[in-house]
């Protein structure tokens, strides 16, 4: 719980606000007291989605449905402001631990305190899917345990739709290791969805760890995917059958909530009674919690100091979470070399100079450079901005893009179309209709060829690629392949493709076969002039020779999907937001770098990297952009954004360029470059 700060309301609806309880992506919760003084939690929903018309309408359904959820072990929904300028909702205040810091502070739970709350949650589901509702984020940090038993919370309210990004690789939301597998893929989900989580968070519970382990996003994702679950903690063979049934990679084979609820009662255990069910330890703080006396409306706190704006780790009504402040890095040091320099005092790195913000109206945009202009993807749309006053050249609607060298090619017409476009001026070069069932599910270029991903869905039910000449768009020859791909790359006369179970590398110009190697799940692939890089569905990174596909060195435990290889080294993200350097020919690591980041949110871990000539930009979501010597790692200057995190930059016409959380472009300048202008922040 926090002090209001200058700025926040005072009342919301007929709701007095007396603290700040947390913070997320989608707004807001402060603690509030309605008029009989009877405390409340109040969610305001970030303005930046107010308005717009189809979140507004979602929310407003949603609303609706959720008000219909009736349960022991939800968090009831008391009141709605739908239709205010900025939306809001009030739901019953639950004081008590999540079951994240439970398990964090005094261990797992025991198997009748694990059977309860598996009970408790179940119900929770079920009521929540009898209102016409999916959960979409059920996690540790969205259970509460409290003096009524455990509480589901932040369910049903919409989320804003994602934005295209550049390129087509997606971006699923929500909670890395309490993803379901059909959610991690982007597709659409339902209730089989929640009882997935359901079994990962009762995992988390009876163990004490995350069943797909930590480290990188892009690994767990890849578990998730593969159901490569850790139960070896789980004792209890019943629990250790049910979390099983729940985590079946299938949604259709995966018990309802009611099902488990049915299976459960079999069991007996003891009731959800107070907190007689509760670990001795854990019931003592949920009492200390409920007998703490809700505050008054306190004075507002002084002004804040300026500096980075941070993050509290979850949203959840009563979940009261700690942020740090400060702009050092995890070693404590500024500017210092990386990988074990001087650990001695240092003055923190210069921060770039901001020149100018452009609204796009939606934080989830895609961000290249080409032909001298800055590209924006976001909404099913691409614009062109002018780097040295962001004014808008071009824009064309309905389309997703992928960049290469000048040009752009968009996917149209639901990628029915491929058009090959000049960035600088947005004049097209040449189309290409493809045939029906045909379009491209991912694109890449070089400097001879567009090559394309074609999967089973296609006109004829095989999965393949193909590929366009560049310079005119004729369609040079098109290729089968064993599975639908899950990556494709290009550079010179080659043509790498990763499907379910291999690799497979073609001649550019051909289609021919020059080589194939097996391996599970293949993703973000990078060519160099002699090595090919991929990572497999572990997070175990390969390095092929280009000539015939020959291992060259393996490297566990890395996130390849943000990968860049410059003169002679590779960067990659690793765990817990750390960057490292590797020689691309042997795979050792030449330096690393552990950026800061906000502690307990795994959000916070993800790295985003880009280079360019001698820098190496990475973005973390702490909300910090970092402008790292590429040859050894240390840092030049900073910029930190006041909205939370910042997307994968870019860089062009000697500035660097960023979208932040509030839903701008941003252009800065390095702080030793002259002439730049704070006007424009």
């Amino acid at each position: 719980m926090e002090p209001l700060q200058p700025g926040d309301p005072e009342r919301i609806g007929p709701y007095r606000v007396v603290a700040r309880l947390g913070a997320g992506g989608m707004g807001r919760v402060y603690l509030a007291r309605s008029r009989s003084g009877r405390p409340v939690a109040v969610k305001v929903v970030h303005s930046r989605y107010a308005g717009q018309a189809r979140y507004r309408a979602r929310f407003r359904r949603e609303v609706d449905a959720a008000r219909r959820v009736v349960g022991a072990f939800t968090a009831p929904v008391l009141d709605a402001g739908a239709d205010a300028p900025t939306p809001w909702l009030a739901t019953a205040y639950l004081p008590g631990p999540s079951l994240r810091e439970a398990v964090a502070e005094f261990g797992p739970l025991p198997a009748d305190a694990a059977r309860a709350l598996a009970a408790g949650l179940a119900e929770a589901l079920a009521a929540i899917h009898r209102g016409g509702l999916v959960h979409r984020d059920l996690k540790p940090a969205n259970v509460l345990l409290t003096a009524g038993g455990p509480r589901v919370i932040d369910f049903g309210i919409a989320r804003p739709d994602d934005a295209a990004p550049l390129t087509r690789a997606g971006h699923p939301i929500g909670s890395p290791g309490f993803m379901s597998p059909e959610q991690v893929r982007g597709r659409e989900i339902g209730p089989a969805s929640d009882v997935f989580t359901l079994g990962a968070t009762l995992a988390y519970a009876a163990s004490g760890v995350e069943p797909f382990g930590t480290g990188p996003v892009h690994a767990r994702h890849l578990r998730v995917m593969n159901v490569q679950a850790d139960l070896g903690a789980i004792t209890e063979p019943w629990l250790r059958d049910l979390v099983t049934a729940c985590l079946r990679a299938e949604a259709s084979t995966r018990p309802s909530a009611a099902e488990v609820l049915d299976r459960l009662g079999a069991l007996g255990g003891p009731p959800l009674l107070g907190v007689g069910w509760l670990p001795a330890p854990v019931a003592a703080e949920v009492e200390r919690r409920t007998a703490e006396v809700v505050p008054e409306a306190p004075p507002p706190a002084g002004p804040r100091r300026p500096g980075r704006r941070t993050v509290l780790a979850g949203i959840g009504a009563g979940v009261l979470a700690a942020a740090g402040t400060g702009v050092l890095l995890r070693d404590g040091t500024a500017g210092g070399p990386a990988s074990g320099g001087s650990r001695g005092p240092s003055k923190p790195p210069p921060e770039g100079v901001p020149l100018w913000k452009r609204p796009l109206g939606h934080e989830n945009a895609g961000l290249e450079t080409a032909g001298g202009v800055v590209l924006v993807s976001a909404e099913e749309s691409v614009r062109a901005l002018d780097p040295g006053s962001g004014e808008r050249l071009w824009k064309r609607d309905d389309a997703s893009a992928t960049v290469s060298g000048d040009d752009v090619y968009l996917a149209e017409n639901e990628g029915k179309r491929l058009r090959a476009i000049r960035a600088s001026s947005g004049g097209t070069r040449w189309t290409y209709d493809f045939a029906f069932g045909e379009g491209p599910s991912r694109l890449a270029a070089s400097d001879r060829v567009v090559c394309f991903a074609v999967s089973r869905a296609g006109r004829d039910g095989r999965a393949g690629a193909g590929a366009l000449n560049r310079a005119d768009g004729r369609r040079l020859w098109r290729s089968r392949l064993g599975d639908d791909p899950d990556a494709i790359a290009a550079r010179g006369d080659l043509v790498v493709a990763a499907s379910s179970d291999r690799l497979a590398a073609l001649e550019a110009g051909t289609g021919r076969a020059r080589w194939t190697r097996p391996m599970d799940h293949g993703d973000y692939l990078i060519i160099g002039r002699e090595l090919v890089f991929a990572c497999d569905r572990v997070g175990t990174l390969h390095a092929l020779r280009a000539a015939d596909g020959g291992v060259l060195w393996r490297r566990q435990n890395v996130a390849a999907r943000s990968g860049r290889l410059g003169d002679g080294l590779l960067y990659m993200e690793g765990a817990d937001a750390e960057i490292l350097a590797l020689e691309a020919s042997t795979g050792r690591t030449a330096w690393s770098r552990r950026l800061a980041r906000v502690e307990n949110d795994p959000r916070s871990q993800a790295t985003a990297l880009r280079l360019s000539g001698a820098i190496l930009y990475a973005a973390c979501t702490d909300g910090t952009l970092y402008a790292l010597n590429a040859a050894d790692g240390r840092v030049r200057w900073t910029y930190a954004a006041e909205t939370i995190r910042v997307s994968v930059p870019v860089s062009a016409a000697g500035r660097v360029f960023a979208v932040t959380e509030d839903g701008h472009v941003r252009a800065l300048a390095p702080p030793e470059t002259p002439g730049g202008s704070r006007g424009g922040s």
